[in-house]
């Protein structure tokens, strides 16, 4: 997957906008369960993950050759993560159904909460939440979130372990926080 990423990237640096294709099928799992991972939100992770991968084809001189490629779109991806969190803290939050019910209009909004990804954003560290989102969501073997995240493969196994422990003991305790 490094090898298929660093070929992406330098292909689109020297111009080829096939590098772009090829560099979103290779890589658009992984970004998608990072940012998931950061934002807990289906709808904005897939809006992160496309404006990544504009950033990614409008900064593209800035990587350089034989760094780790996935490495460098994952922080383009959490900084723009970040950057809609911070942007959504300061945005006041209108009530669409009120707005509507006063207008005489209803409308059905439909829940994309995800019990699963909302207690794990609730009771594991971002490590872990990474960890477990990379593996349940964006189907990545241990080995390859290892060479993801430049873990050794024995703490990415660990932390995994770790976390799915903890989602099962919250869980067998009756979802009840220790706080």
């Amino acid at each position: 997957m490094k090898s298929r990423t660093e070929a992406a990237l330098v292909k689109l640096q020297q111009g080829d906008q096939d590098g772009l294709t090829a560099l979103y099928e290779v890589t658009s799992r992984a970004v998608f369960a990072f940012t998931l991972s950061v934002i807990a939100d289906y709808q904005l992770a897939e809006d992160i993950m496309q404006e990544t991968y504009i950033r990614v084809y409008q900064s593209i001189d800035s990587y350089r050759k034989g760094t780790n490629g996935l490495n460098w779109i994952l922080t383009i991806a959490k900084n723009i993560a970040l950057t809609m969190l911070e942007r959504r803290q300061r945005e006041e939050r209108i009530d669409f159904d009120a707005q509507h019910e006063r207008a005489g209009a209803s409308v059905e909004v439909p829940n994309f909460e995800n019990p699963t990804i909302d207690l794990a954003k609730k009771i594991l560290p971002e490590d872990e939440q990474q960890i477990l989102f990379l593996y349940a969501i964006g189907e990545y073997k241990h080995r390859e979130i290892a060479e993801l995240l430049g873990l050794p493969l024995g703490t990415v196994t660990w932390k995994y372990q770790i976390a799915i422990k903890k989602m099962r003991e919250h869980l067998k305790k009756g979802g009840q926080s220790d706080e």
